[in-house]
């Protein structure tokens, strides 16, 4: 009776290992889900989450028409209190003919501030911008379509941030701008912008106005493409 007993409990400790060496083949060969212990690597991401895509144009926009040092002279008192300075001519470029503007704001822009005023400055006024290193290895062209605000606008337009600026006198023209600079001689609700961005807005299609009230100014995200000649490196340092 001990005999069968002993027997039993043998077998019994035989088919219980038969039947755990079984579950152990087919826990291996069922896919295992295995956790990265690194941390997620960031991507460069729009507003919208989608990866960003960075061109060069090269030329940005080239729609650039030098006026006299006394013009030059003119405009930047009426502005700012920095002093333009005599640049030299340049030929227009097959970039001239891009459409550097839009027709009236998009779903997705919301009104910052319904009144705002526009100027604009031009040259070595726009160099070593005061967001950023100083603009780092890259500088502003006056083809480029960035903008400068007064330091201390409540509520207003941050550092490297793009606005949306649209003005109904000029068959509703809406051209987008990333502020990189401050304005010494500007108030709240003012923009100072390159030529090549005034002139977009003005309903003349030139510089003459020299200083255009009652435009909107919209939140505007990011570029996607982004052009590096209209609006610099993502981060303005070396």
């Amino acid at each position: 009776m001990v005999r069968i007993t002993f027997f039993s409990a043998v077998m019994a400790s035989v088919a219980l290992a038969a039947i755990g060496a079984a579950a152990t083949e087919a826990d291996i060969t069922k896919p295992v889900k295995v956790q990265s212990l690194d941390k997620p690597v960031s991507e460069d991401l729009d507003d919208a989450g989608n990866p960003m895509q960075y061109i060069n144009s090269v030329f940005g926009d080239e729609d650039d028409d030098d006026y006299t040092p006394e013009q030059l002279e003119q405009r930047s008192n009426m502005r700012r209190s920095k002093h333009h300075h005599k640049h030299s001519h340049k030929h227009k470029s097959p970039a001239h003919s891009r459409k550097m503007f839009s027709v009236g704001p998009l779903d997705s822009d919301s009104l910052w501030s319904k009144n705002v005023q526009i100027t604009w400055y031009a040259s070595h006024d726009l160099k070593n911008p005061q967001c950023g290193n100083g603009g780092g290895s890259w500088q502003p062209e006056n083809s480029s379509h960035i903008g400068a605000v007064v330091k201390g606008w409540t509520d207003g337009p941050q550092c490297g941030e793009f606005v949306k600026l649209c003005n109904k006198d000029a068959n509703n023209h809406c051209v987008q701008v990333r502020v990189i600079d401050k304005c010494a001689g500007c108030g709240e609700n003012h923009v100072d912008l390159t030529k090549s961005a005034f002139k977009k807005l003005s309903p003349s299609g030139t510089l003459t106005e020299g200083r255009i009230h009652g435009l909107q100014m919209y939140h505007s995200s990011k570029p996607n493409p982004w052009d590096l000649a209209l609006f610099g490196p993502k981060l303005l340092q070396a």
